[in-house]
């Protein structure tokens, strides 16, 4: 046994591997952020037009607050779409995320590294869609 190694004094524990997870709430705010870049729009100008400050239309769109109805409606409306497409398109990327063994879930949970990675699979779902 090498005695100046580190892992020779540190007990073996293994830790499970994390599931990747994403709130549905965040499909939804990533999906309405890619459409309104594609539009060109600058978050603060929407959040203008919806009555919200940059910041908390910026959590609506990272899915740390959840969208009303009502924002929905409006935001989709802003960006040119139907709030039913953008729940539509939200419903085929779970489909696609569940496949590639991401769990969806509705609220947030207290595992912030399966939501990182989670984010980053999504994140790289929608980037492949354009």
């Amino acid at each position: 046994m090498n005695i100046f190694a580190l892992n020779a004094y540190m007990q073996e524990k293994s830790i499970p591997p994390q599931k990747p997870l994403v709130t549905y709430p965040a499909l939804v705010g990533k999906i309405l952020a890619q459409q309104r870049e594609a539009r060109g729009i600058k978050q603060g100008d929407l959040a203008a037009t919806l009555g919200l400050s940059q910041s908390a239309y910026s959590r609506l769109e990272s899915g740390d607050s959840v969208l009303n109805l009502s924002q929905l409606r409006n935001a989709a409306t802003q960006l040119g779409l139907q709030p039913g497409q953008v729940l539509q398109w939200a419903d085929q990327y779970e489909a696609r995320l569940r496949q590639q063994g991401v769990d969806v879930i509705s609220e947030k949970p207290d595992n912030p590294a399966a939501i990182a990675i989670g984010l980053g699979l999504l994140a790289a779902l929608l980037m492949s869609a354009r």
